[in-house]
C-alpha cells in the first residue's frame, strides 16, 4: 500500500474538534453535550476519523491525531 504523507490527512474543523475532545478522556455523550450535537453526529464524526486517520478506534485516533500534529494534549 502507499502510505499518505502525513499533511495529507484532513480532518475538518469539527473532526479535529471532537478528536481534541475525546483526547481528553469524555464520552460521545459529553462530547456531543458540549457542542450541542447528537451523539449519533459524534458517531458519525468519528467514523470518518477513523476512516482520514486509518486507526480503529479512539485510542488509536488520539495517537495518529499527536503524531500529525492534527491535536495536542
Amino acid at each position: 500500500t502507499c502510505a499518505l504523507p502525513i499533511s495529507a490527512v484532513r480532518l475538518t474543523d469539527r473532526e479535529a474538534q471532537i478528536l481534541q475532545l475525546i483526547s481528553k478522556g469524555l464520552s460521545n455523550g459529553e462530547c456531543a453535550e458540549i457542542l450541542g450535537i447528537s451523539k449519533a453526529t459524534i458517531r458519525t464524526h468519528l467514523e470518518h476519523i477513523y476512516s482520514k486517520l486509518d486507526v480503529t478506534n479512539r485510542v488509536e485516533a488520539v495517537t495518529e491525531g499527536i503524531r500529525k500534529g492534527i491535536i495536542e494534549i
